[in-house]
């Protein structure tokens, strides 16, 4: 009896080491600018609505999924980007928060500029491949789990989330 629990102790101790010396020793593929690519597909507006509605195609052309870190819309000369808008109606009003390697999506961005004025505007968004550090992190935030034991860290929150981990993509400008 004694022996079978040093064996399960032993297997034990030695598969937490395994699983702590693969996380520690495996790397992820470095991000790239040209793993998204954002294309300006036209215009459209919803049924009864004259607000026009620029379509863009969102395709994931690396081989791994990417997670969306945030989007916006941009006008040119001011500093502050502005959230997009959307039409429950029209395409893009949801989307998965993952695009898989090769996916794409549509999406219908509002124009930003009100009806007198004009100007140059863009869409952009932020993404990150989706490793194990991000795979690790939902799923411990969803269950509550720890981001590691003692003084192992598995994944460190803050430098998961800074921005400077991000990768921004933007359209060319757009004139209303």
């Amino acid at each position: 009896m004694r022996a079978a629990h040093k064996r399960w102790t032993l297997l034990a101790l030695l598969t937490a080491v395994l699983l702590v010396a693969f996380l520690t020793l495996s790397r992820s593929r470095p991000a790239t600018i040209h793993a998204v690519a954002i294309t300006f597909v036209g215009y459209t507006n919803a049924p009864g609505n004259n607000w026009r509605f620029a379509l863009f195609s969102v395709s994931n052309q690396a081989s791994y999924a990417i997670k969306w870190r945030g989007s916006w819309v941009e006008v040119e000369g001011k500093s502050d980007h502005e959230g997009e808008t959307v039409n429950p109606n029209l395409p893009g009003s949801t989307r998965q928060p993952l695009l898989e390697a090769g996916g794409a999506v549509t999406m219908a961005i509002g124009e930003p500029l009100f009806q007198s004025e004009s100007g140059r505007w863009r869409y952009g968004m932020r993404y990150v491949p989706n490793n194990w550090r991000e795979r690790w992190f939902d799923f411990s935030v969803r269950h509550k789990l720890p981001n590691g034991i003692g003084p192992i860290v598995f994944v460190d929150a803050r430098r998961l989330l800074n921005p400077t981990n991000f990768i921004t993509v933007t359209t060319s400008w757009l004139t209303k």
